[in-house]
């Protein structure tokens, strides 16, 4: 595998540097998706293999259309003629009827921001009958039905498509899509993502940046101010070496984390200062333009932090990397726009508790983020429970996820209090509450992983780098605990194990971990190798010990930071 560093060289953060960028992502998948569906690879999905490769050729169109100018001819012809025979039912390239409903709604909103931005290139080369084919299965998607979630978003940039393209469609068809969204908002600048969903990066990378670049091209600001509200919470998701905490689902969607802050630039709302969200957008591409994430071709893999298909949700296909080029969006403001001119500001410690996200972030005088976690997994989406039902995340630690098999090592309880009945079978917090979150940034959780025990823990971050956790548990049976602290790299890695304290040292990270009440033993672990999202081979600081039916109060300490 190699980098995005090592294939184009280092980023400009310039205007054109980043339209470059762009071009640089976004080719690979263009000229793939170019060669046909049978071209595509085929990866683990639950969609059909056309659904997957019309992702590969629509989703790099985010960034593509963004850097419209940067983007030579002759590859906006390839995209064109690509195109044209995706919508052709009578091509053998057919992707399907959108008008069904299913992904081919999703990538829609591809096809109409690209044709709104870029018209000339994808649209003007068409013959007669290549336009009629695109503009009816452009209103089939803008008229098909949807996910009741952010999916309501997708047919509105469809319709924005044919507007641009001056095909008649119902402006009441949009205008209820998004009033649909208004009814997901929690209040705080938040929206859960459909009835019951979880507050994540659907926040950032799809409700509000869809409300940014909708008012970019309709003038029609009425979730701006949300959009703005949340921006300002935002801030302190993001660390100062550009990380962003780890957290939720669609991970492999990589640096569409950041595309907030060029959203904002698009639309030109400035709900923070340019100079941060200047600092936060280019520091983030910075922080994945090193990490080994593209096949020998300079295409993007399945995975996180490196090529991983067990980090995946199921929807997840050799196309879907793609929607990072999102990031890219900061493109549609000029390049004297202060977003490319400004000198990027850094962020400074801090406890930003957010009760309608139900998480608190901290940034430690490391400049890098904790986030306390109070929301519950979810059980539809493969890895659901540790993407969502851990205690705590980390920008600097990232987090793993369970795999097959039994003990400790299998089930990689970091950031996380894990329970068993016998020793090797271990459950975490699935169902619970969603939190509480006081006055002091201390974030309470009550769960109940079995109808004789319940849990209430409590979580407190500190900006030393330290976090606390106290879990009162009321049991009635026998109980085995196995409670983790951060991951590190495996190799290299120089340890020392006591009674109830364990510090480990790797790669310049120290990892510490603290029984307080000295009633369990600590011990190093080696995961399952694969299960991490930053590393594929890691060791793991745990505690280990036995609860008798009764009440138990358990306190430990745990502390992630750089080598001095």
């Amino acid at each position: 595998m190699t980098s995005p560093l090592r294939t184009f060289g280092p980023l400009d953060h310039s205007h054109t540097g980043w339209a470059s960028a762009a071009l640089a992502i976004g080719r690979p998948a263009a000229e793939l998706a170019a060669a046909g569906p049978d071209a595509t690879p085929v990866t683990m999905s639950n969609h059909s293999h056309a659904e997957d490769w019309f992702e590969l050729l629509t989703r790099p169109l985010w960034g593509l259309a963004a850097a419209k100018d940067a983007v030579p001819d002759d590859l906006w012809a390839s995209l064109a003629a690509t195109l044209a025979r995706a919508v052709d039912p009578e091509d053998a390239w057919y992707v399907g009827d959108a008008a069904n409903g299913g992904q081919r709604i999703v990538e829609a909103a591809a096809v109409g921001w690209a044709c709104s931005l870029a018209p000339d290139r994808l649209w003007d080369p068409l013959a007669p009958k290549a336009k009629d084919k695109l503009a009816a299965w452009l209103t089939g998607a803008y008229n098909g039905p949807v996910a009741d979630m952010n999916w309501h978003y997708f047919p509105v940039f469809a319709g924005h498509g044919l507007k641009r393209l001056g095909i008649a469609h119902d402006p009441a068809v949009a205008n209820g899509h998004l009033e649909r969204m208004g009814d997901f908002a929690l209040g705080d600048s938040v929206f859960e993502d459909g009835p019951g969903g979880r507050v994540d990066y659907y926040n950032p990378f799809a409700f509000h940046t869809y409300a940014l670049l909708h008012y970019k091209l309709a003038g029609d600001d009425r979730y701006v101010a949300n959009a703005g509200a949340f921006a300002r919470k935002f801030r302190s998701w993001f660390s100062a070496d550009g990380a962003a905490v780890p957290y939720g689902r669609s991970l492999g969607y990589r640096f569409a984390q950041g595309c907030l802050w060029g959203a904002l630039a698009a639309a030109d709302v400035e709900a923070v200062p340019w100079a941060e969200a200047a600092g936060f957008s280019r520091r983030h591409l910075e922080w994945w333009w090193d990490k080994p994430i593209l096949d020998p071709e300079g295409r993007l893999t399945v995975g996180y932090a490196y090529p991983n298909n067990a980090v995946a949700e199921q929807y997840l296909t050799a196309g879907s990397p793609w929607w990072a080029t999102k990031v890219f969006a900061g493109l549609l403001a000029p390049a004297d726009h202060p977003f490319w001119t400004v000198e990027a500001a850094l962020p400074g410690a801090g406890v930003e508790p957010h009760k309608a996200a139900r998480a608190v972030h901290v940034r430690d005088r490391g400049g890098h983020v904790t986030r306390l976690n109070g929301q519950a997994w979810v059980p539809w989406a493969r890895t659901g429970e540790a993407a969502y039902g851990k205690l705590a995340y980390s920008t600097l630690a990232g987090f793993s996820h369970a795999t097959g098999g039994p003990g400790l090592e299998s089930a990689v309880p970091d950031g996380a209090l894990l329970l068993s009945e016998d020793g090797r079978h271990w459950r975490g917090r699935e169902d619970s509450d969603e939190g509480s979150i006081d006055e002091k940034g201390v974030l309470t959780v009550n769960w109940q992983p079995w109808e004789d025990v319940t849990i209430t823990t409590s979580l407190e971050a500190a900006v030393d780098g330290w976090h606390a956790r106290i879990h009162v548990i009321e049991t009635e049976r026998v109980l085995h605990t196995g409670e983790g602290g951060w991951c590190v790299p495996m190799p290299g890695h120089v340890s020392e194990v006591e009674e109830s304290h364990v510090v480990v040292s790797s790669a310049g990270l120290r990892s510490e971990l603290i029984d307080s009440t000295g009633e369990r033993e600590a011990a190093l672990i080696q995961p399952m190798p694969g299960t991490h999202l930053y590393w594929p081979a890691t060791v793991l600081p745990v505690l280990r010990g036995v609860l008798e039916p009764g009440k138990h109060v358990l306190k430990s300490l745990i502390y992630i930071g750089t080598e001095a």
